[in-house]
């Protein structure tokens, strides 16, 4: 499903997200108050798991509305349900530590964070925040409310992360550099086959054409030979070369929809056999060519970057480990 655009199919995509979350069970679990885990004395019991996963994909949806699909909406939403427990353990254990520091959110934080929060998903409309707000049956209060504690659990991340900027030494940085070198490199052009089986001939109906198609993809199923059928079978000006276009540039020997699968299918898959007017379409890529990997030169920055996140979120996690071996943390499982 394509991103949300209508404002009225918004309203329905939300509440829609919002109801399936009972499907889940989040919001009426079997046993309202069972006790998942106990920390420093203080129970969690099921219900609040349910309550902290719902604020939390009420406010998600809210800020994401329109700008991711459906699909992408409710993965986003079953990982929150997978991680909802220990994410609300470390967030008592974490504000907890705030509150012990003397720690204090002035309200004029607050309102800034809300602020930025209308101006970027609202475009400033204080009135269209307000409205969708009511919908997922939040309280201006209780959206501060989170927004507070979010600023303190951010400034606590961020000051266990380690603000001070750690050296990375040439063999790290070599490290990651062959990590994500794949990740910068160029797709290369698509060494392209076509099969084109007409749906009908002068000897054989479309019936039969049929036949001879269900033939062919079994055959290629099975693991036959792509040219191999293509010459037996394929009607078009690639047929006596076994189907071989050539090496794909970006634009030029194919219609444009089957020059654009080509560029998408990875080396050595082909598409299924597609309705193309009075042929059906079988577009094979058995290799890219001309792939290229950029230096470690060209991508040292990124390179840098991506390793000092990494230490600093290493940094982040030994501290919630520590946070938790110095409370009395207890998980029952389900």
């Amino acid at each position: 499903m394509s991103a949300i655009k209508s404002s009225s199919i918004k309203g329905v995509f939300v509440l829609t997200l919002l109801s399936a979350i009972t499907s889940c069970g989040l919001a009426a679990p079997t046993v309202l108050n069972s006790i998942r885990a106990v920390v420093n004395g203080e129970p969690i019991t099921q219900s609040m798991v349910d309550s902290a996963v719902r604020t939390q994909v009420q406010v998600w949806l809210m800020g994401n509305k329109g700008m991711v699909s459906r699909s992408q909406a409710e993965r986003e939403i079953k990982e929150m349900e997978a991680k909802a427990l220990n994410d609300l353990i470390d967030r008592k254990l974490i504000l907890s530590e705030f509150k012990k520091m003397g720690g204090n959110i002035k309200d004029q934080y607050v309102d800034d964070a809300v602020n930025r929060f209308v101006k970027d998903r609202f475009g400033g409309d204080r009135d269209k925040f307000v409205a969708e707000l009511k919908k997922t049956g939040m309280t201006i209060s209780q959206f501060r409310d989170v927004q507070r504690d979010q600023i303190a659990i951010q400034a606590l991340r961020a000051e266990h992360a380690g603000d001070e900027v750690i050296p990375n030494t040439p063999w790290e940085k070599k490290r990651v550099y062959n990590e994500i070198k794949s990740d910068y490199a160029s797709d290369g052009k698509p060494k392209t086959y076509v099969m084109s089986i007409p749906k009908q001939t002068p000897t054989s109906t479309t019936e039969e054409q049929e036949k001879v198609l269900a033939n062919v993809r079994a055959q290629l199923k099975s693991g036959a030979s792509f040219t191999s059928l293509a010459k037996k079978y394929s009607d078009d000006s690639f047929a006596s070369n076994g189907g071989y276009v050539g090496i794909l540039n970006k634009s030029g020997k194919l219609a444009q929809g089957l020059h654009d699968l080509a560029y998408s299918l990875p080396p050595g898959q082909m598409t299924p056999a597609m309705d193309h007017g009075t042929h059906w379409r079988i577009v094979y890529v058995s290799e890219r060519v001309g792939k290229t990997t950029p230096s470690f030169d060209k991508i040292e920055d990124e390179v840098d970057k991506r390793l000092t996140v990494e230490k600093r979120q290493k940094n982040m996690e030994t501290w919630l480990a520590k946070l938790r071996r110095d409370a009395n943390v207890r998980i029952y499982q389900d």
